[in-house]
């Protein structure tokens, strides 16, 4: 995660945007006398945000992690459309 100054960002601000949009990578904003900002892209914030909720519920949040150790066991089916 790249690390900028509450001035560095400022001076930079559009730059700084189009780099976040562009690699979806967060940046730090360290403020003096202030905490810390992270500058994300909505996209990546709305994933981030749905995932959390998916995995708020106990019994989806079960389901999908096996789901998942289905998928790294490689217990797959392929389906053609």
């Amino acid at each position: 995660m790249q690390v900028l100054t509450f001035t560095d960002a400022r001076k930079h601000f559009a730059e700084t945007m189009q780099r976040v949009s562009d690699d979806a990578e967060p940046v730090r904003i360290v403020r003096r006398d202030a905490p810390d900002v992270i500058m994300i892209d909505a996209a990546e914030y709305d994933a981030m945000i749905e995932t959390l909720y998916l995995f708020s519920n106990p019994a989806n949040a079960a389901h999908l992690n096996a789901s998942l150790d289905e998928l790294d066991n490689g217990d797959i089916v392929e389906i053609d459309v």
